[in-house]
């Protein structure tokens, strides 16, 4: 997967910026997990105002995701892998990531503490900030857009507040995208982010019972990173290295085979719709999920289900290639 962002500076800290020449700074501040189209337009923001201000366009974020500190029990399922995240933002013109360590000490933070610690200590002069109206900061969120905007005024930089995404559907956000692909709603999950929901991982070896049983090889992909929509069976595009290719995948438990005596262990099994397909074992791989065929079922036999794959690859091919062929939607980083 060529997702290259070298060009992008990284670190811990705003202070380490001034190590690679930084001296004025516009941040968009948040999470940004999967940096979907409302996470986007707070970006945009910032490279207008880092334009308009003449200061580097930086993002500050943090890690792990809040919620694992919050709520350790219950951490979300994260929209996709860092690397990935670094790519897009290096694509859309960002010239930084200033990524803090999230603990429980940081998030007991005072609204006004979380200000000194985050913009106005060290030698990088934080010229504006971008955020969603939404945001909010500080221990039990205390802190809004109206609390950064008169401290804003006070210490001297430009606060912009960037109205959520809103459609038919209410606000866009990360939370919703989750429930779309815990529901197996790949295309509205795609409508959320612009573009479509991935994940990646390394080939591993199966059971060799779908080339055998079923002629049909597949690769069985390790995911490592992103959040697996419901069980069931995909159009998608495989991108291995600098190579795409169009895939229909299944996900699932394998019901027809018993689950090979492993109860409820979800796999992810790509069938590459081309000749010729690369030797995968080993390699990294990226799934990216363009519809959604059919729920994952239990057939009578294996030959029952050998006799349904023909029919899931014609509808695989068709549904790419209706979005090969479509220019409405523009995608930051094609799958």
């Amino acid at each position: 997967m060529n997702w290259n962002s070298s060009d992008l500076i990284c670190c811990d800290s705003p202070a380490e910026l001034a190590e690679h020449g930084i001296r004025d700074v516009v941040f968009a501040i948040g999470t940004f997990d999967g940096l979907h189209r409302g996470h986007v337009a707070v970006v945009r923001a910032m490279l207008e105002e880092s334009r308009r201000l003449n200061a580097a366009p930086a993002i500050l974020t943090f890690h792990p995701h809040p919620r694992a500190v919050l709520m350790p029990g219950n951490p979300p399922p994260l929209l996709m892998s860092r690397e990935r995240k670094l790519s897009i933002l290096a694509s859309l013109g960002v010239r930084a990531v200033v990524s803090l360590p999230f603990t429980k000490e940081f998030a007991s933070l005072s609204p006004e503490n979380f200000l000194s610690r985050c913009l106005l200590s060290g030698p990088v002069r934080v010229r504006g900030v971008c955020v969603g109206s939404l945001w909010r900061f500080g221990a039990r969120g205390a802190g809004d857009v109206a609390f950064l905007k008169k401290h804003a005024d006070k210490l001297g930089f430009v606060c912009r507040a960037v109205p959520e995404i809103r459609d038919e559907h209410g606000i866009v956000s990360s939370t919703k995208i989750r429930e779309a692909l815990a529901a197996g709603d790949v295309a509205f999950a795609a409508h959320c982010l612009g573009r479509r929901p991935a994940v990646s991982g390394v080939v591993v070896s199966g059971y060799g019972v779908a080339h055998k049983a079923l002629h049909c090889a597949t690769a069985n992909l390790d995911v490592r990173c992103g959040m697996l929509p419901a069980n069931g069976v995909y159009a998608a595009f495989a991108v291995v290295g600098n190579e795409r290719f169009p895939a229909v995948v299944n996900i699932g438990v394998a019901p027809t085979f018993d689950s090979y005596g492993n109860g409820g262990l979800v796999r992810v099994e790509a069938h590459l719709l081309t000749d010729g397909a690369p030797d995968l074992y080993g390699r990294e791989m990226a799934l990216g999920f363009a519809a959604r065929i059919r729920g994952e079922q239990k057939f009578g036999s294996p030959e029952e289900l050998a006799a349904r794959i023909p029919k899931d690859i014609r509808l695989a091919l068709a549904a790419l290639n209706e979005q090969t062929e479509s220019s409405a939607k523009e995608e930051l980083m094609p799958l």
